[in-house]
């Protein structure tokens, strides 16, 4: 009978030892999120290990984690060691950072392994879309193999919260850096955005005629329903456009537009944000990270001005269509926003918005 036992407990022990030998040696977590601003911005908070803590899990979780850091406070060579009764001891320090674009930190936890983890950073539709990952080799211990399997979901959770905080405070100090800079005037800050002249809340739609304008432009979305998100998309697209006009010495003349590239069935509005200038420039300009010059519609439109937040301009479209309709208007494909108040400086109950729709 012990004798069974013990064979038993032995071909077990086998079984699970060999079993561990066939699962992955090498372990991948990735997760993403796409935050309403731009590649830059959130470089410049993850390439500076001293501003870790505002944003990493693992430090809020601890707020008595005891931090010490080595060398440059941001780049390669910066390096950050902790100490934790909760979260353990480690390091961490950047072995690669391409602006922009890619950051890798080796991670040591010292008996527990080492591991690399990586950002990698891309403009898209929206701002720029952040994927954190992680790599390990686990060995050939058996017990760490299996491990390996929940690492996806222990370190996954982590990176999630992680990325929700780090998009939180990227996108606040986008938005803060925007409002800034649309305040500011003279010196190599850029100048105020002129408002438009014309909006009044208490006129019914109107047919008027538009010329084409130059503009900067690059595109973004956001949910239609989520006035937040809206706001911060915008703003991080107008900063990247303030930033590309300096850079290019492009005078700004006018009030910020949203042209409609799209609604989808999901609920995400596709747009260009937009600035006019002052004039079309003499040379062509180059595009850069998303950023063109462009021109706007011409032709006949008609205006209609909304008052009250961003993502409440449905009534005011659908009065528009009816105008239209009622008048055998036919309306092209073509619709823009054009930004008369400053979020900035306006309750969200008086903003003010001129909607254009182009017809025939």
């Amino acid at each position: 009978m012990v004798r069974n036992i013990i064979i038993g407990v032995v071909v077990f022990i086998a079984v699970v030892v060999g079993v561990a030998f066939v699962l992955p040696q090498k372990v991948h977590v990735e997760r993403s999120t796409i935050i309403a601003a731009s590649p830059d911005q959130v470089f410049a908070v993850v390439n500076d290990l001293t501003r870790a803590k505002e944003w990493g899990p693992w430090y809020k979780r601890d707020p008595n984690m005891q931090l010490t850091f080595e060398g440059p406070p941001a780049g390669v060579g910066a390096k950050l060691k902790w100490n934790s009764a909760a979260e353990g001891e480690g390091s961490q320090e950047i072995i690669e950072s391409e602006p922009f674009q890619t950051l890798k930190t080796k991670l040591d936890f010292g008996q527990q392994g080492t591991a690399i983890a990586t950002f990698q950073l891309a403009t898209v539709e929206g701002g720029t879309k952040v994927t954190w990952s992680m790599d390990t080799d686990v060995g050939m211990n058996p017990v760490m193999r299996y491990m390996g399997l929940m690492f996806d979901t222990w370190v996954g959770e982590d990176y999630e919260e992680g990325l929700a905080n780090l998009k939180q405070l990227v996108e606040a100090q986008a938005q803060a850096a925007t409002n800034t800079a649309l305040a500011s005037s003279g010196g190599a800050t850029p100048p105020d955005i002129p408002m438009a002249a014309a909006a009044d809340p208490n006129k019914g739609p109107e047919i008027s005629s538009v010329e084409a304008r130059p503009i900067i432009l690059t595109r973004a979305s956001a949910k239609a329903s989520d006035g937040a998100a809206i706001s911060a998309a915008l703003g991080a697209a107008y900063q990247k456009l303030l930033n590309y006009g300096m850079a290019n010495n492009l005078n700004v003349a006018g009030a910020p537009l949203a042209i409609t590239i799209s609604h989808s069935a999901e609920g995400d509005w596709v747009f260009d944000a937009a600035l006019p200038l002052d004039a079309k420039p003499n040379a062509a300009v180059a595009e850069a990270d998303g950023v063109k010059v462009g021109e706007t519609y011409a032709g006949r439109v008609v205006k209609l001005t909304h008052k009250g937040p961003y993502n409440t301009m449905g009534p005011t479209y659908e009065r528009i269509h009816a105008y239209t309709k009622a008048n055998n208007l036919k309306e092209k494909p073509v619709a823009w926003e054009e930004y008369v108040s400053d979020p900035g400086e306006t309750e969200e109950a008086e903003l003010l918005t001129n909607v254009y729709v182009a017809i025939e």
